[in-house]
């Protein structure tokens, strides 16, 4: 089964917004700033990652799809500690 991600863009916090990225999932931004990206997983989950500048990023986990986007802009301000061990 193919899954497309429906051509759209979408606010879920003031400024933050999904749009769709060429690799098929969304990138999430902030102010027209790149924090990072989801993709889909299984069923209503999806793979968050917060964007590491010098990095491929980190992985933060699966949520649904408004709790990604929640969990990559709290991770982007905090610069918290990631379950990998690295901060940004």
């Amino acid at each position: 089964m193919e899954r497309r991600v429906p051509p759209t863009k979408r606010e879920f916090l003031p400024g933050v917004v999904l749009e769709v990225s060429v690799m098929g999932g969304y990138s999430v931004e902030r102010e027209s700033e790149y924090i990072g990206w989801i993709h889909a997983s299984i069923g209503d989950q999806w793979t968050a990652y917060v964007r590491r500048p010098g990095t491929s990023g980190d992985l933060l986990g699966r949520f649904t799809q408004e709790a990604a986007v929640k969990a990559i802009a709290a991770a982007w301000d905090a610069g918290a500690a990631l379950p990998n061990g690295c901060r940004g």
